[in-house]
């Protein structure tokens, strides 16, 4: 595999490896069913109203700001926590801006683009989804969380960065 790739898929993702796992793991989780594969469309359709299960345009929604978040790092796809938890050096009483200017400094614009990113096994409900991010690129994934806030699908956590994900 040409080394470039790989350097390009791995990045994004070590990135967020500066948190702390937190060292525990639910096993109590249900196991996650492959929905298929989606890719994002070029315009983010309306969310659901959040209570019930993961609809089709809340599905779309998720797909569109979660590859536009790992392809751009825009801040506003994000939640306040989150920010701080992927930010360096942030603590609780970090400034939403603080945390977003410290993403922006560590984010780098990825070498692969928005058609390269697998969104699979999508799952959940209540205005809470997980979706596993891989690629056809290389055999490599993470898990996301998405939460729906205000009508919109905004990511909230990683396997590496939040607890019990």
């Amino acid at each position: 595999m040409d080394r470039r790739l790989l350097v390009a898929l791995v990045l994004p993702l070590a990135l967020t490896a500066c948190g702390d796992d937190g060292g525990s793991e639910d096993s109590s989780k249900p196991d996650p069913k492959p929905s298929g594969t989606t890719q994002a469309p070029s315009a983010a359709p309306e969310a659901g109203s959040g209570s019930g299960p993961i609809t089709d345009g809340d599905e779309a929604a998720i797909s569109a700001t979660l590859t536009e978040f790992l392809v751009t790092g825009d801040c506003d796809l994000a939640t306040d926590d989150y920010l701080r938890s992927i930010a360096l050096f942030a603590d609780e009483s970090t400034s939403r801006e603080e945390a977003c200017a410290s993403w922006e400094d560590l984010f780098s614009e990825p070498l692969f683009g928005k058609d390269d990113v697998r969104l699979t096994e999508l799952e959940g409900s209540d205005g809470v989804a997980t979706v596993e991010v891989g690629s056809d690129l290389a055999n490599i994934t993470t898990l996301y969380q998405l939460t729906l806030t205000d009508g919109t699908w905004l990511v909230s956590g990683d396997e590496f960065n939040t607890d019990g994900l």
